[in-house]
């Protein structure tokens, strides 16, 4: 049977072995990660340049907003304000055109009644003109015709020129 210093050997070479071995991994593994951090750096460089470009344009936009926003805000004051005075003129123009069009009614009732009172009275003066004027001188005319017949009755026959009794002449008149 072995001896316990030859296990004792065997078991301290194969411990050694194993911390030779874990140390050649571990050195592995550091040079890998080194080569790995490297190229890490490398495409952070890279990524910087390519955005630096992108950060100042963003920076510039970013102070161009700030430098605006004065403006901005007063622009926006502004176009609250004409908003506002704006509403106020509609409202004014609304009432006016309400006031208007409630007068220009009213007014054309009145025009449409007077016209219809004109109307009325033109056609009742038209009635009182027949009745009182041409209703006498019909009488008239009658009595005319009347007296003319009863004239030319006792009037001594003549040679007439074939005159038609109904026609008359101005001599008549």
């Amino acid at each position: 049977m072995p001896d316990g210093s030859i296990v004792f050997l065997i078991f301290t070479g194969a411990v050694t072995f194993a911390i030779v071995l874990q140390t050649l991994i571990l050195l592995a593994m550091l040079v890998t990660a080194r080569v790995a951090q490297k190229k890490a750096l490398e495409q952070v460089d890279k990524l910087r340049q390519d955005i630096r470009p992108i950060l100042q344009t963003a920076n510039q936009v970013a102070e161009a907003v700030e430098d605006m926003a004065p403006r901005i805000r007063a622009i926006t004051v502004n176009v609250h304000t004409a908003t506002e005075r704006l509403r106020d003129q509609v409202e004014h123009v609304d009432t006016v055109v309400t006031e208007v069009a409630g007068k220009t009614r009213r007014q054309v009732s009145r025009i449409d009644s007077m016209i219809n009172d004109t109307l009325d009275a033109i056609a009742n003066g038209t009635r009182v003109v027949q009745e009182n004027v041409m209703s006498p001188l019909r009488q008239v005319g009658g009595w005319m015709s009347a007296i003319r017949a009863g004239v030319e009755m006792f009037r001594p026959s003549e040679p007439r020129h074939h005159r038609r009794s109904d026609v008359r002449s101005d001599e008549d008149y």
